[in-house]
């Protein structure tokens, strides 16, 4: 894991299900495939790069460095802010 502060990094995680309805992680992926074999592939990982993108880039889209670099809780979308590194 990288701990660079100027970039980002998107994991992908391998879980299964079983009879009990209980998740259970395979796998932890540094570099996922975006490939995509069927159309609800191809709409789930444009989803995700979609929301990736609205986090990463401020509302005007052009990043400058006097962006605050914390994004709105709409740009957020189902993300979670795990460190805030301005407290």
């Amino acid at each position: 894991m990288s701990h660079d502060t100027h970039c980002f990094e998107c994991y992908g995680y391998d879980i299964i299900v079983d009879e009990a309805l209980k998740p259970w992680l395979i796998e932890v992926n540094s570099s996922p495939s975006l490939t995509c074999t069927t159309t609800s592939d191809f709409i789930l990982k444009s989803k995700l790069v979609d929301s990736i993108v609205s986090v990463v880039l401020p509302p005007s889209g052009i990043p400058n460095c006097r962006w605050d670099k914390i994004p709105s809780p709409e740009a957020l979308v189902n993300f979670d802010v795990l460190i805030n590194e301005l407290l």
